[in-house]
């Protein structure tokens, strides 16, 4: 089976490293594919590109990265697009490729001009509603002309693929419920949420006390932890307003930001909500460092801009907190939220980003935590969250698309 795979992601990103790269070699042992990878590299990481490329030809993959282009700001995006379409061109016409697997709309919409022009099948891994979450966080800003058209543009666009894809996957069933209602039909959906590996994301509260001694972290307070990026997507402010109530319950209680932004990014939105500094740590934290580091944390927590686009959302950290037996705190109008929380021990809710809400759910952690561990999140979690779960929901998909007949070029 020989796949082309196109990301506008790097493979070097965290998010290549957790969401793309476990998923491949595991379809590679499993199922025996040959993957040429397409993806778009930023120059600040390319430093670690040669021993990826060892690590790739264990799995007999082959790689084509591109420079990832920042400016002009406009123009870079069309020479990017130009770019990824000439290099996904070249290995169709220099491979026997079976099908295509796009990431996303940009890789998307590579994927189906491709199709389009040599018959190729093809998987549309849309993860979320792209465009929408562009408009919703103001990358494309409401009301400004250029910005509208290009949220059209790519709406439109979104239409065509859904239709052109042999198979579509997202990451909720609240998302493939409403492509079914917009037409798509449900036998052409999948759902396959943004997993972590169980073996990786070990629970290491052993370790507790060392590491909250290197964050100068009194050793019987309570932390409470944020993972990940931090940017428009996410609503940075109302974390920290709910560490304030959380303070209020508990003066002993301290917050950590294992984030790739600076601590002074984080500090800006802590004065603006009136958040001392002293009680936060900030830190940067390699990937496989992150459950020592993360074995602080008493609960994490992850709050994400309403809009439309959520409920095509699945934050990559939360299969991974849940992995460590960490319980999370969240909004319950995210994806899937009220569904998980059902279905999984160790997942708080918060009705709306207000203190009432707030107040309820911290008072519930503290109670929680007289329960000395009862609650398992790794255990009730794995059977749904696990990596093995994903390339499963993947093999499937896979062995459809390989007897997917070609399209008339």
């Amino acid at each position: 089976m020989n796949v082309l795979y196109l990301t506008y992601d790097g493979l070097l990103d965290p998010l290549g490293q957790s969401q793309i790269l476990p998923y491949l070699y595991g379809l590679a042992q499993r199922l025996g594919v040959a993957f040429d990878i397409v993806s778009f590299e930023k120059a600040e990481r390319r430093s670690h590109e040669a021993a990826l490329r060892q690590e790739l030809l264990r799995f007999e993959i082959r790689w084509h990265p591109l420079s990832f282009t920042r400016k002009p700001p406009i123009l870079s995006k069309a020479y990017d697009a130009w770019r990824f379409f000439w290099a996904a061109e070249q290995v169709v016409r220099t491979r026997p490729i079976d099908f295509l697997h796009a990431r996303s709309y940009v890789g998307g919409w590579v994927a189906h001009r491709i199709s389009q022009r040599y018959g190729k099948p093809w998987l549309f891994d849309m993860r979320g509603f792209w465009a929408d979450e562009r408009r919703e966080t103001r990358a494309w800003p409401p009301g400004h002309l250029f910005y509208e058209q290009l949220y059209a543009i790519w709406k439109k666009r979104e239409r065509i693929m859904l239709r052109s894809a042999s198979h579509v996957i997202v990451l909720t069933q609240a998302a493939k419920t409403f492509l079914i209602q917009a037409g798509i039909p449900a036998e052409k959906i999948s759902i396959i949420p943004c997993v972590a590996d169980y073996d990786h994301f070990q629970p290491y509260f052993a370790q507790r006390t060392l590491y909250r001694q290197r964050l100068n972290l009194p050793p019987d307070a309570y932390v409470l932890g944020y993972l990940g990026s931090i940017g428009a997507l996410y609503e940075v402010k109302e974390m920290l307003r709910f560490f304030q109530v959380l303070q209020r319950l508990r003066a002993d209680t301290y917050m950590v930001f294992f984030t790739p932004a600076s601590a002074e990014t984080v500090y800006a939105y802590a004065d603006a909500v009136g958040v001392p500094r002293e009680r936060l740590r900030v830190s940067f934290i390699p990937r496989a460092e992150v459950p020592l580091w993360c074995s602080v944390m008493d609960t994490s927590i992850i709050f994400c801009r309403p809009g439309f686009s959520r409920i095509g959302s699945f934050p990559t950290r939360v299969a991974e907190v849940l992995a460590m037996n960490i319980p999370i705190v969240m909004q319950a109008d995210l994806g899937d939220n009220r569904l998980l929380a059902q279905q999984v021990e160790g997942i708080y809710l918060c009705e709306s980003f207000t203190t009432q809400a707030y107040e309820r759910v911290a008072q519930l952690l503290l109670d929680a935590q007289h329960q000395n561990g009862l609650s398992s999140p790794r255990h009730t979690s794995q059977a749904l969250l696990s990596l093995p779960i994903g390339l499963s929901r993947y093999e499937q998909v896979y062995k459809q698309l390989k007897l997917a007949p070609q399209r008339l070029a």
